[in-house]
């Protein structure tokens, strides 16, 4: 029986290499960010459907929003999203054991697939001064978002896909204008006509 000897130094540098491999990958999903990019539209649609186009305004929008929250998360919400002349989200954000009410407002911009991005625009949290990356992951980690509502802390925004939206009768979304500012609102109902 011939015993093969290993090579203390061929052993010695092949552990090395697995030792480095495993902390470059444990660095690697550390720095990952928790929200990734994602896909726009996860899946196509060649289903022929027929748009219905319809004007809305910032205070039945707001109904609308309120139970679309409420539905989607499926327990109680701390915070409300509320339309007036910016897209405003309001709650309280927990602060060595005391609740400190928050406030942001965001601008939305329609993208071309009918979806909304809503780009920061102020922030209040009592007296405190926190950078407004940290304040979207807090509210990330700690509000009940429905699925299709992504934050981005690191671009200061809010993604809103109504592509990923379920609707009865798979009808779709897409915003053409939101001015909340002019209280302009209007989107596209997409109603499915076959199978």
């Amino acid at each position: 029986m011939v015993k093969k000897v290993i090579n203390w130094k061929t052993a010695f540098l092949s552990l090395l290499v697995i030792n480095i491999l495993i902390a470059g990958i444990a660095i690697f999903l550390v720095l990952l960010p928790k929200h990734s990019k994602f896909n726009l539209s996860s899946r196509e649609d060649d289903r022929k459907r027929v748009a219905f186009t319809i004007q809305s305004d910032k205070e039945d929008l707001n109904e609308l929003i309120r139970y679309y929250l409420e539905r989607e998360t499926r327990r109680p919400l701390n915070y409300e999203v509320v339309l007036t002349d910016r897209v405003e989200l309001r709650g309280e954000m927990t602060v060595f054991e005391r609740d400190i009410p928050l406030t942001m407002t965001f601008i939305p911009e329609v993208q071309e697939n009918g979806d909304v991005v809503l780009k920061q625009d102020s922030m209040s949290i009592g007296r405190l001064q926190v950078p407004v990356s940290m304040v979207l992951k807090y509210v990330g980690d700690n509000y009940p978002l429905p699925p299709w509502v992504k934050i981005i802390p690191n671009e200061q925004s809010i993604y809103v896909s109504l592509q990923e939206l379920e609707l009865q009768s798979d009808t779709k979304v897409e915003f053409t204008k939101f001015d909340v500012e002019r209280d302009d609102i209007e989107f596209k109902l997409l109603v499915p006509v076959e199978d």
